[in-house]
């Protein structure tokens, strides 16, 4: 039964947020039907075509991984139930008996050859799996993977959902998962779980005011993909109850970023970070990389600076800035758009609903942009080339960042902040793909009587 909302004065409480895995409460469903909302939609049910948090929300119910990875980055086995390094190039693996898949088959080591090398041949990131040279079946449940090189980081990758362990069968994907998909539309997927006694659903509702609503009158369970700043304000509201309803951080990092669509020269890049007083020094969130990335200042002089300005002038021409049509990129807009003109630079706040904003920054059909990237803390290599290929669209950059990583090696990359790769990497950003305006942790929301100690960390 819906309550009334009631608008009272702003009650100001210290927050305690404890950290859960932004992916899934899989284990954490006491009710028979749960709804989860989140900003966008889920785009595809294939590990290939994977390239968003979004869908992978819905894989973990789904699909199932070799390995998996809890919160304190601690590989444990999924699927398999022995695993061993023959040598440096060569991991056996073993799989666990009698896993069925939905559609009543039994997995198999040549299952596990189908999904990664579909990977390695066809995935939205498939040069994350260039490493793996080959994959030897031994018998139904025994295989051995082979490398090029050693990597340590491979079984990071492994528990990754691009990594999900399906099987094909009339030009349908199954996987080993609790559940399987009932309905699957534009915003809103269904699942089931195997024994249809159960129903999640995951349904894109863009208006973080409407998911907090919805929270709030009981007419869902969930609610992804919200920030302190919506916090506040459902506080302000009053439609966020901490007696009823949780607060966790999850595992992801959004970065408020502009990105350029147009051919724009380095110069007008350099302007416009110049003119931007408000911003982060981090061009990478330091809570997942670190402070080693650092945002380099513009090495133009004030006249520099002021006869580009007036060079623009002279074009006659006011700079677009499109955002999505949310009173929190609205607010960010008219300060970017505050710094700009105290510099002399015109532009044109341009809101755009969320279908069309993501359809004009796929085609490059802006000036620029205030984009969100969003950035995960278990994988944060793999998710720095999501970003990079999928939320600003810059293909030469992500070769730029994959010849990297195949040089230095993947394990030898961040996780041991390897100097040549950050060398590396900061001189890719000295041509500004993007300018970080600020990182701030994403969270969930979820109503308490779900059960808290069913909630996979």
């Amino acid at each position: 039964m819906k309550r009334k909302l009631i608008f009272l004065i702003l009650l100001i409480r210290g927050i305690a947020f404890a950290v859960l895995d932004d992916y899934t409460l899989k284990n954490k469903v006491e009710h028979n039907n749960i709804r989860a909302l989140q900003e966008l939609r889920v785009t595809t049910l294939d590990p290939i075509k994977l390239n968003d948090i979004y869908s992978k929300r819905a894989f973990i119910y789904i699909y199932e991984t070799l390995f998996e990875i809890d919160d304190d980055e601690v590989i444990h086995k999924k699927l398999v139930s022995d695993y061993r390094y023959i040598n440096s190039k060569n991991l056996y693996i073993k799989l666990r008996d009698n896993i069925k898949f939905q559609d009543g088959s039994l997995l198999t080591a040549k299952d596990v050859k189908y999904s990664l090398m579909r990977m390695k041949k066809k995935g939205a990131l498939k040069e994350f799996y260039s490493n793996i040279q080959d994959i030897e079946v031994l018998n139904s449940s025994e295989l051995i993977i082979r490398l090029n090189t050693e990597e340590k980081y491979l079984f990071k990758l492994l528990s990754h959902s691009m990594s999900s362990i399906t099987k094909e069968k009339d030009g349908k994907l199954f996987g080993t998962g609790e559940y399987q998909v009932k309905s699957f539309d534009k915003d809103q997927i269904v699942l089931s779980d195997n024994n249809k006694e159960k129903t999640f659903t995951i349904e894109r509702v863009f208006s973080t005011k409407e998911r907090l609503l919805a929270l709030f009158n009981e007419n869902a369970d969930i609610v992804y993909d919200i920030t302190d700043y919506n916090i506040i304000k459902g506080k302000r509201l009053e439609i966020i109850n901490e007696d009823k309803i949780e607060i966790k951080a999850s595992d992801n990092i959004v970065t408020l970023a502009l990105i350029f669509g147009k051919e724009r020269e380095l110069k007008f890049k350099k302007v416009i970070q110049s003119s931007i007083k408000d911003k982060t020094e981090n061009i990478l969130p330091p809570e997942i990389y670190g402070e080693k990335f650092k945002v380099q200042e513009s090495n133009l002089s004030e006249i520099e600076i002021k006869s580009y300005i007036d060079f623009l002038k002279k074009e006659n021409k006011k700079i677009e800035l499109m955002i999505l049509n949310t009173e929190e990129d609205r607010a960010l807009a008219k300060k970017i758009e505050s710094d700009l003109k105290n510099n002399g630079i015109e532009i044109n706040i341009t809101p755009y609903q969320v279908d069309a904003f993501y359809y004009k920054l796929k085609n490059k059909d802006y000036d620029i942009a205030l984009q969100h990237l969003v950035f995960n803390k278990k994988f944060p290599q793999i998710s720095l080339g999501k970003v990079i290929l999928y939320d600003i669209y810059d293909r030469n950059l992500y070769n730029s960042f994959s010849l990297i990583k195949a040089q230095l090696g993947i394990d030898k990359g961040l996780e041991k902040n390897n100097s040549t790769f950050i060398r590396d990497i900061n001189n890719i950003f000295n041509k500004i793909p993007y300018i970080p305006i600020k990182h701030q942790a994403l969270y969930i929301l979820h109503n308490k009587e779900i059960g808290e100690e069913k909630i996979k960390k």
